[in-house]
C-alpha cells in the first residue's frame, strides 16, 4: 500500500510541476540551513572533544567579586595552583600550560610556529600517546632542566619530511638549542589545531611579591563534581596571602573563588550565544517554509476536494485519505531534504570562508552519519507538519463537498487555517527582522567606535628574534634603533617606530607603581596602568590625537620614568586636582597626554595607560612591534620591511604582518557573522512570507473569478477591485505584525550579551521590521490585485 501511494504520490506531483517545484525549493532551503546550522552547532557545541574521559577535563580559573581585573581570560595564578597542587583530593592530573609562538631555526631559515609551554602530565592528562618518541618527563618541568621540546605530527610531516631520525636531535627555539624528544599522535592538538610545538612549562614556586599568570587544566576524579572541585579550589587559594602583584592582576575585590568548568564548554564559550542564536533563527526559517507547504497543500487540496470525495465514496476511510496526503508531503519533503543536503554540504565548506579567525572547532564541523540522520529526521518531521492540517482539512465533511460546487468562492474571512498560515509567517518575519536589525545596528554602532588612533594606511608587524635576551639589552636596543631608522627612510613611509605591544595585539603589559600626590588629600596612589615602551616616532606612525603636552624625542630615550606620556583615562582616574597634568605629574616627568587606545577591542572600555621612552631600563627586547605610516597602500611597504629585517639579523622571523585596518576588522569578525547569519535568515524568511502571501492571493484571485466579474459588471473600478484584494492580504500580515512584535520584545532580551551600544528593545528596530514587512507584503499583493481587475467580466461570467 505504501509502494502505491508513493508512485500515486509521484504521479500527482508530474502533473503538477511548478507547485512541486515551487513546495520542494522551499522545503530544500530549509532543511538545508537547518542542517548546516546542525553540522556547526553539533560539532563546536556537542560532539565530544578528542580527548579521553574528556567530559572530566575541566579548565580553572579564579576571580575576586567585585574586583576589576586587567586580565580577562579564565586563569590560575601562581599562588592558588601551588596551594591546590599540594594535596588535592577532587581533581587529578593537575596541569599548567600558556600558549606561545616560537622561533625556530630550520633546514630553510627561522618560521614562527605557533605551540604552547605545557606542563610535563598534560599529555597523559588528555590521554595522548606519541606517534614517535616520549613527551616530557616530570623533571624536565623543573628550573634547570635540560631543554627540549615535542613536535605536532603536522610539523614532524611539513618540516622534517617525517623523518624518526629528528627524535634526539637538537633545533633552536627562540635562539636556544632544544632536543626534540617526541612527536604528537596525527589527531592531537593543544590548546587549538594550530599548535605545532610543545615545551615545558616550568612551574617554579612562588617567591614573595611574584605573581604569574597560570592557564590550568584538571581532571575531576571518578565521581566528583564541578562544586566540589570549586569548594576545594577555593579553601586552597584562601590559605595563600595574596601580594600587591596579585591585586594588580585580579583586581581588589572580595576573597578569592575558584570556578571549575568543563573544557568543551570553556573552550565555546565566547561563540555559544551567538550559536544559539542563530539556531532559532535557521528553525524559524524551517517553520516559515512549513507554514508556505502547508498552504500550497490547502491551495492544492481545494482542487483535488472532488476525487478524495469518490474514493471515500467508494469505500476509503478517512485514514486512508490523511496517510494518502501524507504520504505525498512527506515525500515532497524527502525530495526537499535530498536537496537540502546538498546545500548544507556547500555551505559546510563554504563556512571557513565566513567564520571568524576565532571560531573555535571548526575543523569538527563536518557532515557525518549523525547529521544526515538529523537532515532525515527533519525532513520527514517538515514533511508531517506542512501536510497533516491540510490533510485533516481535506478530509472533513467529503459528503457536503460531493454536493457543493468545487469551485465556489473560499476567501480569506472563510478559510481561518489559511489566514493562521500566513499570519504565523508574518509573525516570524518579524521577530527575525527584529532581531537583524539589532545585531545590525549593534554591528553598526561597534565599528562607529573611535579606537584612539587612525588605522588608515598603515601597516603594522611582529618582528621575533632569537636574541639577544636580556642579557645583551644593549644589543637589542641596537637592532631597535636601527629598524626604525631604516624604516624612517623607506620609500612611501610618512612616520616608523616600534614599542613593545600594539591595539589588538597578542602582547600585553601592564606595570603597578606608586603615584605621589594622586589620592584625594595629595597621598600617593597605587596605580595600575597598562605600559608601553615606544621609540620616537611610534606615535607618529599610530595616529595617536594629542591633547597636551608633547611626543617623545630621541633625547627621551634614556630618562626612563622621568619622561612619560599618559592617556586620558589615566588622568581621569587618577590626576584630577585642578590645573594641568602635564609639568606636574609623576615627579614633573608627565610630558604628553593623549586620547584614550582602545587596545584590546572596540567593544573594551580603554584601561589607564602610560608610554614610556625605549631606551636604558626600559628597552624593547626580542619582540619588536612595528608600525609604518605609508602615502598609499601599506601592503607595498611590505617587501621593504622584509629586507630591512633580513640585513639586520637574518635569523629573525617576521609574523603577523598586515595593515591596521584588517586587524580591526578580524577583530570584529564575529558580531560581523553573527549580524550576517540572522539577516540572512531574515531575508530567507522576508521571501518565503512574501511566496507564500503571493501564492495564496493569487489562488484566491483565481477562485473568486465569477465573484470578481459580478463585481466589475455591477460598476466596481478597477482601484476598488485591487484595494479589496490588497487589503485582504494586508489584514492578515498585520495580525501577523502585532504577534510577531509581541513575541519580539519578548525574546530581544536574549540577545543582550551580542549586542552593543543599543538596547534589546530599540525603538528603531521595532519600527523598521514591522515597516518592512507590511512593504514587502503589499509588493506581494499587488501582482494579485492588478490580476483581478484584468478579469473581463463577460469572461468571467460565460466561464461560470
Amino acid at each position: 500500500m505504501l509502494l502505491h501511494d508513493i508512485r500515486y504520490a509521484l504521479r500527482q506531483m508530474a502533473r503538477s510541476p511548478a507547485f512541486t517545484a515551487a513546495a520542494v525549493c522551499t522545503l530544500a532551503l530549509a532543511v538545508g540551513a537547518n542542517t548546516a546550522m546542525f553540522s556547526v552547532v553539533y560539532g563546536v557545541l556537542m560532539r565530544p572533544l578528542p580527548y579521553r574521559d574528556a567530559d572530566r577535563i575541566v579548565r580553572l580559573s579564579e576571580e575576586h567579586p567585585g574586583g576589576t581585573p586587567l586580565v580577562r581570560d579564565a586563569v590560575l595564578s601562581n599562588l592558588t595552583f601551588d596551594a591546590w597542587s599540594r594535596g588535592p583530593q577532587t581533581i587529578e592530573g593537575l596541569a599548567a600550560y600558556s600558549s606561545r609562538a616560537y622561533t625556530v631555526g630550520i633546514a630553510d631559515g627561522s618560521r614562527r610556529l605557533e605551540g604552547a609551554a605545557v606542563s610535563p602530565g598534560l599529555f597523559e592528562l588528555l590521554g595522548a600517546v606519541p606517534a614517535a618518541g616520549r613527551f616530557f618527563l616530570p623533571e624536565e618541568g623543573r628550573d634547570g632542566a635540560p631543554q627540549v621540546a615535542v613536535l605536532s605530527h603536522g610539523a614532524w610531516e611539513r618540516y622534517f619530511g617525517a623523518d624518526p631520525a629528528v627524535i634526539g636531535v637538537p633545533i633552536r627555539i627562540d635562539g636556544q638549542p632544544h632536543v626534540v624528544v617526541g612527536v604528537g599522535p596525527r589527531w592531537f592538538y593543544f590548546p587549538d589545531r594550530d599548535a605545532e610545538l610543545w615545551t615545558p612549562y616550568v612551574a617554579t614556586p612562588p617567591r614573595e611579591g611574584n605573581t604569574r599568570i597560570v592557564w590550568a587544566l584538571a581532571r575531576l576524579r571518578p565521581g566528583a563534581t564541578l562544586q566540589q572541585a570549586e569548594a576545594e579550589g577555593t579553601a586552597a587559594a584562601r590559605t595563600v596571602k595574596r601580594p600587591v602583584s596579585a591585586t594588580l592582576m585580579f583586581g581588589e575585590g572580595g576573597p578569592v573563588q575558584v570556578r571549575a568548568r568543563l573544557l568543551s564548554d570553556q573552550t565555546t564559550a565566547q561563540i555559544r550565544p551567538a550559536l544559539l542564536v542563530m539556531t532559532a533563527g535557521v528553525g524559524f526559517v524551517l517553520l516559515i517554509a512549513c507554514a508556505n507547504v502547508a498552504s500550497l497543500l490547502l491551495a492544492r487540496g481545494v482542487a483535488r476536494t472532488r476525487e478524495l470525495s469518490v474514493r471515500a465514496a467508494l469505500g476509503a476511510s478517512r485514514s486512508r485519505l490523511i496517510a494518502q496526503l501524507l504520504t505525498e508531503s512527506v515525500l515532497l519533503s524527502m525530495i526537499g531534504g535530498g536537496a537540502g543536503v546538498l546545500l548544507a554540504w556547500l555551505l559546510t565548506g563554504a563556512l571557513p570562508l565566513f567564520a571568524p579567525e576565532s571560531f573555535p572547532r571548526l575543523g569538527d564541523v563536518r557532515l557525518d552519519g549523525l547529521v544526515l540522520g538529523f537532515a532525515a529526521l527533519a525532513s520527514t518531521l517538515a514533511g508531517v507538519l506542512a501536510g497533516l492540517l491540510p490533510a485533516l482539512r481535506r478530509t472533513s465533511s467529503l459528503s457536503l463537498a460531493m454536493r457543493q460546487n468545487d469551485s465556489r468562492s473560499h476567501g480569506p474571512r472563510r478559510d481561518v487555517l489559511r489566514a493562521g498560515l500566513l499570519a504565523g509567517e508574518a509573525a516570524v518575519g518579524v521577530v527575525l527582522l527584529v532581531g537583524a536589525s539589532l545585531l545590525g545596528r549593534s554591528f553598526v554602532a561597534l565599528v562607529s567606535v573611535d579606537p584612539g588612533y587612525e588605522p588608515r594606511n598603515l601597516l603594522v608587524a611582529r618582528v621575533y628574534r632569537e636574541g639577544p635576551g636580556r642579557a645583551e639589552r644593549a644589543r637589542s636596543q641596537q637592532f631597535v634603533n636601527a629598524l626604525v631608522e631604516r624604516l624612517r627612510a623607506g620609500p612611501g613611509v610618512l612616520a616608523a617606530g616600534a614599542a613593545n605591544m600594539i591595539p589588538l595585539g597578542e602582547s600585553s603589559y601592564i606595570s603597578g607603581f606608586d603615584l605621589p600626590g594622586a589620592g584625594p588629600a595629595g597621598e600617593t596612589v597605587f596605580v595600575r596602568a597598562q605600559t608601553y615602551v615606544i621609540t620616537p616616532g611610534y606615535a607618529e606612525a599610530l595616529g595617536l590625537r594629542l591633547r597636551d603636552g608633547r611626543f617623545f624625542t630621541d633625547a627621551d630615550a634614556t630618562h626612563g620614568w622621568q619622561r612619560v606620556i599618559a592617556n586620558r583615562a589615566l588622568v581621569r582616574t587618577y590626576l584630577k586636582k585642578d590645573g594641568p597634568a602635564v609639568g606636574r605629574a609623576f615627579n614633573g616627568g608627565l610630558v604628553g597626554i593623549v586620547d584614550d587606545v582602545r587596545r584590546e577591542g572596540l567593544d573594551v572600555a580603554p584601561q589607564p595607560a602610560i608610554f614610556l621612552p625605549h631606551g636604558g631600563e626600559h628597552g624593547i627586547e626580542r619582540e619588536v612591534n612595528v608600525v609604518i605610516r605609508t602615502a598609499g597602500d601599506p601592503l607595498e611597504a611590505v617587501p621593504f620591511l622584509r629586507s630591512v629585517v633580513r640585513d639586520l639579523d637574518p635569523t629573525a622571523a617576521l609574523g603577523q604582518v598586515g595593515p591596521m585596518a584588517g586587524q580591526i576588522a578580524r577583530s570584529v569578525a564575529e558580531p560581523r557573522f553573527a549580524a550576517i547569519a540572522i539577516s540572512a535568515f531574515a531575508a530567507i524568511a522576508l521571501l518565503l512570507a512574501a511566496a507564500g502571501l503571493y501564492g495564496v492571493l493569487s489562488y484566491h484571485v483565481t477562485q473568486r473569478r465569477r465573484e470578481i466579474g459580478v463585481r466589475s459588471a455591477l460598476g466596481a473600478s478597477p482601484r476598488r477591485i485591487v484595494g479589496l484584494v490588497v487589503r485582504q492580504g494586508v489584514a492578515v500580515t498585520v495580525v501577523g505584525v502585532i504577534i510577531g512584535l509581541a513575541a519580539a520584545a519578548a525574546l530581544a532580551p536574549g540577545l543582550r550579551r551580542l549586542l552593543f551600544g543599543i538596547e534589546p528593545i530599540d525603538p528603531l528596530s521595532f519600527v523598521l521590521a514591522p515597516v518592512v514587512l507590511l512593504l514587502v507584503g503589499i509588493l506581494a499583493c499587488l501582482l494579485p490585485a492588478r490580476r483581478a481587475a484584468s478579469v473581463d467580466p463577460a469572461e468571467a461570467l460565460r466561464s461560470e
